[in-house]
């Protein structure tokens, strides 16, 4: 496993999953992601703009509702981080392939976390278990680096 430790978040991911990063200074989002070779994967985006954690769950939900006509929406209510977060599992038809997706959010003093996974049945019937130890493992440090999210 590696692990990614920036930006005041850290997880772990498989060895194999490719990770990229973009930092948006103008809107103040970092978006981090990790991608296994199939159409798994994981993502974190840190809205550093201050929008309320269900404001953005919403807004998440309803671009995959304007995307997707058949959309199965469960809600779901975990804890990531040590931090009790709101989300959505979704099923969804795409290029007929049936697929998963899990929507998170969370708040922290600093920032706004979404947190989205996602990928084919097929395909997560291999890397679900991948997903879920990524975001078991994340981690956020919100208040102990002054200075370290100063991009904006």
């Amino acid at each position: 496993m590696k692990l990614f430790n920036e930006y005041g978040v850290s997880f772990e991911y498989p060895d194999d999953w490719e990770l990229t990063k973009e930092v948006n200074e103008k809107n103040g989002e970092i978006q981090i992601s990790v991608a296994a070779a199939d159409s798994s994967f994981w993502m974190i985006s840190l809205f550093l703009v201050d929008i309320p954690a269900e404001e953005l769950l919403k807004k998440s939900l309803e671009v995959f509702q304007e995307e997707y006509e058949e959309l199965d929406v469960y809600e779901a209510h975990v804890r990531l981080a040590g931090k009790e977060c709101s989300g959505y599992d979704l099923e969804f038809v795409c290029s007929e392939l049936i697929n998963s997706a899990f929507l998170r959010v969370l708040k922290t003093s600093l920032f706004t976390a979404f947190i989205l996974y996602q990928g084919t049945d097929q395909d997560l019937q291999n890397s679900l278990k991948d997903l879920e130890a990524i975001s078991l493992s994340l981690d956020i440090f919100d208040n102990e680096f002054d200075g370290y999210l100063d991009i904006v």
